[in-house]
């Protein structure tokens, strides 16, 4: 039998059990999504990089002149056309063999590759050395 003074409604420490459990999923979920922001960026920088370096055979190919395609010292950016451009801090990046990576006139390049990591993961865009073409794609 219900009481007829009885009032409905929440009391004080199940309101305090809830926003607990509610924070506590807050913050997992926010761990997940710096996560995935990372992964985004990575892809991101990967992409950038990969059309840079078309970019760089464009420009080789129609000036009739080689050039070079360069990661930055401290690994967060890289040089084209005496140009510097950053990549996001979260990603660093470095040339796999060479120094450098240089087009000819004809489209042919000096070959070679550059590493992105970040967040444990590692991508790298590659140049062949005979055709010049440039891909990306997960680290072997």
């Amino acid at each position: 039998m219900i009481s007829r003074n009885s009032t409905g409604g929440f009391t004080l420490i199940e309101l305090l059990v809830v926003l607990l459990i509610m924070g506590l999923a807050l913050s997992i979920v926010a761990g997940f999504a710096s996560a995935g922001r990372t992964g985004l960026e990575l892809a991101s920088g990967t992409d950038e990089v990969a059309n840079t370096l078309r970019l760089a055979r464009v420009r080789a190919i129609a000036r009739q002149q080689a050039v070079s395609f360069t990661v930055t010292a401290d690994g967060h950016g890289y040089v084209l056309d005496a140009v510097a451009r950053a990549l996001p801090r979260t990603l660093t990046a470095a040339m796999d063999g060479a120094a450098a990576i240089r087009f000819a006139p004809d489209g042919s390049a000096s070959g070679g590759a550059v590493r992105l990591a970040g967040g444990g993961r590692v991508r790298v865009v590659r140049v062949d050395w005979l055709t010049g073409r440039v891909t990306a794609g997960e680290a072997r």
